[in-house]
């Protein structure tokens, strides 16, 4: 009898475990609060305030960044102003002020200007007169900006947001993606044209069906730590972007299964790149990066706006009717709600950080994702470039400027055979005659306590070492001398190029040819990394290199030869190649051998306009 209950009785668990099995399990994620959102937002704010020196964010607007508008401020300045921070008067002026005053090539620069004048608050008309001659430019990232100006309201001859939406739909790649180039779909575009089309969403049915497939894929792409990767490796830009996207169309990331991953959220994800001053890392263990840093700081303000049922972020809460606008006025109630309801938000004005430069999170979700901290050291290798066509200058075995003249495949060498320390002899000898005048005076004085004659030889013995050890050099002797390499291995060669910003700009920097440096030989020592080589062409050759990160594993090169990141667009930059192939590596940690060939190489569009074969 018992046997029998027993089995009867293991028989209905067995029915009841299985029935669970069945049962589909939501997944849920920590939820974020605004008030925690908000301390992120607070977090890179004192960051960047203590960064500048600045009491307060207004006194940050009225400061650095008016100091860099149209240059790197804008984005900031869009991300202060959809948080409610109003008072930009003065970054306004600066802006308008440098538009007039310089020729923008880039497309896609003019309408991310265009954005900052909206989010500013400024009825300027250029906001809708660079439309025309803007949208479609630049390829599918100059539809994307152009579109968020014409989701304002704004009007141009030639765009509708309609005809702008239709243009970036029939872009779409087969697996529910969006790129730059290339067959398959990219995290980073897919998200932005996303965010663009939100305001269409749900009223147009081709639109919904793009963004629905588009979601998919971002759902399947999701690593199992809630972040993404972009180009084959994780980093927190593409999730910040994600996370711009889902909060336009009113999806919490926290709330929706199909973007939490092992219980984890977009969100969670980006908090594996927060560091501990509050900043933002590009990739995991790295240290402060501005554009990782400000792409957090306005996906949380987008979060936090879809949090209190606003608008999407490009929805500027600040635009102003146009002066001089020949079309139609923006349509100031033409406002998308993706979520109903408003919650009251504290914005970055009302912050006041407890300390400078460190932000209080009071969930312990976030604290226990924070990293270590890490600082920005930036170093410049600078000599005026000698006009626009590069003078190459330095030791007797380098000859020849980098201009059109230069033979293509021609090799200039530089070799360790050059020293420098012709002074020393004469410094030692200076040294030693000083010594022994100085005995013989305490002599003719009756000064022969013999501690006297050792304090002087001591003395001097410091002296000479000193000498021996170091190397006293002006800025021109250290330019133009060649790194000694005592231990070389090899030889690489090096070349650096402009072409794609030739005839974009008239700057003295940029040469007729594109040639900044013709195809240079360098010794190499054992360990020595594509920076080192780029370092030793700054000192050989005159030629200004700027360079931002830690150690030589986080080196960022922002400029060569004063050609700098975003001078021609958001897509422009400094990229090396070795042996004609794109590493996936930081030009500090690729280590050279002997022949390989280095090509540090200007891009407007992130490598599309220079055929880049990617590492493997």
């Amino acid at each position: 009898m018992k046997t029998k209950a027993r089995k009867r009785l293991m028989s209905w668990a067995a029915v009841i475990v299985l029935s669970l099995a069945l049962v589909p399990i939501r997944a849920f994620g920590y939820g974020y609060t605004a008030d925690e959102v908000d301390d992120l937002i607070g977090g890179i704010l004192a960051y960047k305030l203590d960064e500048s020196g600045a009491d307060s964010v207004q006194d940050w607007i009225d400061g650095y960044l008016t100091d860099k508008a149209g240059v790197m401020s804008e984005w900031y300045i869009i991300a202060l102003s959809q948080d409610g921070v109003r008072g930009m008067d003065s970054y306004e002026r600066a802006l308008t002020d440098y538009i007039s005053s310089n020729t923008i090539h880039s497309a896609t620069t003019r309408e991310k200007l265009a954005l900052a004048l909206c989010a500013a608050g400024s009825s300027d008309s250029y906001i809708a007169d660079i439309l025309d001659e803007s949208v479609g430019e630049n390829g599918i990232m100059s539809r994307i900006y152009g579109l968020h100006i014409l989701n304002n309201g704004y009007t141009c001859d030639r765009y509708t947001a309609e005809s702008v939406a239709d243009e970036l739909l029939g872009m779409q790649y087969a697996d529910g993606g969006w790129a730059l180039f290339g067959e398959y779909g990219d995290i980073d575009v897919t998200a932005m044209t996303v965010q663009a089309l939100a305001p269409q969403y749900g009223e147009r049915a081709d639109v919904e069906a793009s963004v629905d497939r588009a979601l998919d894929f971002l759902s399947r792409k999701q690593m199992d730590d809630g972040g993404y990767k972009g180009f084959g490796k994780p980093n927190l830009e593409s999730s910040a972007q994600v996370l711009t996207a889902l909060s336009a169309l009113g999806i919490d990331c926290c709330e929706d299964e199909r973007f939490i991953k092992d219980g984890n959220t977009v969100i969670d994800g980006m908090l594996g790149y927060r560091l501990g001053d509050g900043s933002f890392c590009h990739e995991a263990d790295g240290g402060f990066n501005e554009t990782a840093t400000i792409q957090a700081m306005y996906s949380f303000v987008a979060y936090k706006r879809m949090l209190a049922g606003k608008p999407y972020i490009y929805m500027m809460d600040n635009r102003r009717e146009l002066s001089q606008n020949g079309g139609d006025t923006p349509d100031t109630a033409a406002v998308v709600t993706t979520r109903a309801g408003e919650a009251a938000v504290t914005t970055a004005a009302d912050r006041v950080p407890a300390e400078s430069g460190t932000a209080a999170v009071t969930s312990a979700a976030v604290s226990s994702t924070l990293a270590s901290a890490s600082s920005m050291v930036s170093s410049t290798f600078a000599v005026s470039s000698a006009g626009s066509s590069a003078q190459v200058s330095g030791p007797s075995e380098i000859t020849g400027t980098a201009t059109s003249a230069v033979t293509s495949g021609s090799v200039i060498s530089v070799n360790s055979g050059s020293t420098h320390g012709g002074y020393k002899p004469i410094a030692v000898i200076v040294i030693i005659g000083a010594g022994a005048l100085l005995s013989v005076l305490l002599l003719a004085l009756g000064k022969k306590n013999c501690k006297n004659f050792i304090f002087i030889g001591g003395a001097a013995a410091v002296g000479i070492v000193i000498i021996l050890v170091t190397d006293i050099r002006s800025a021109d002797e250290y330019y133009g001398s060649s790194a000694v390499k005592e231990n070389a291995v090899g030889t690489v060669t090096m070349e650096i190029r402009c072409d794609t910003a030739v005839g974009k700009s008239d700057s003295e920097y940029i040469p007729e040819d594109g040639v900044i440096l013709p195809v240079t030989s360098f010794d190499i020592e054992e360990g020595d990394t594509v920076f080192d080589v780029l370092t030793d062409a700054a000192q050989t050759c005159g030629i200004q290199v700027d360079s931002r990160g830690g150690s030589k594993s986080m080196i960022y090169v922002a400029g060569i030869n004063y050609l700098y990141e975003y001078d021609f667009g958001d897509l422009s930059g400094w990229v090396y190649h070795v042996n004609g192939i794109s590493p996936s590596r930081n030009s500090g940690d690729y280590v050279l051998s002997d022949g390989d060939r280095i090509e540090w190489l200007y891009t407007c569009e992130l490598g599309h306009d220079l055929n880049e074969v990617y590492e493997e």
